[in-house]
């Protein structure tokens, strides 16, 4: 339904109210509110709990003890990384057709 046939089937009142209650995860909302948006995600849900993990965990470890923190998806912290550096473009030919 384009946004004219919903004007004229629900009235301009309805579709304001529409608009006030929109789903957290939709994109007008998004467009509209993206600080909001992004606390209702769950993936910055699950971060703000990583951090409140962090702190409890500085909170209880015993002195001189490194507190163990929660493992963060996004962090390299000596991770193993699979692949290498880039190739520089001026040999990609060379590489990738296997040419002299």
């Amino acid at each position: 339904m384009t946004f004219e046939q919903a004007a004229f089937s629900f009235g301009w009142g309805e579709l304001i109210n529409f608009s006030m209650h929109l789903p957290l995860g939709s994109a007008t909302y998004r467009a509209l509110k993206p600080d909001e948006y992004r606390f209702s995600t769950d993936l910055q849900r699950s971060e703000i709990l990583a951090d409140i993990y962090d702190m409890l965990a500085v909170v209880f470890c015993k002195k001189g003890e490194k507190p163990k923190l929660f493992p963060r998806p996004w962090a390299t912290d000596g991770a193993q990384k699979i692949g290498s550096d880039p190739i520089p473009i001026s040999e990609f030919n060379k590489w990738y057709y296997g040419g002299e």
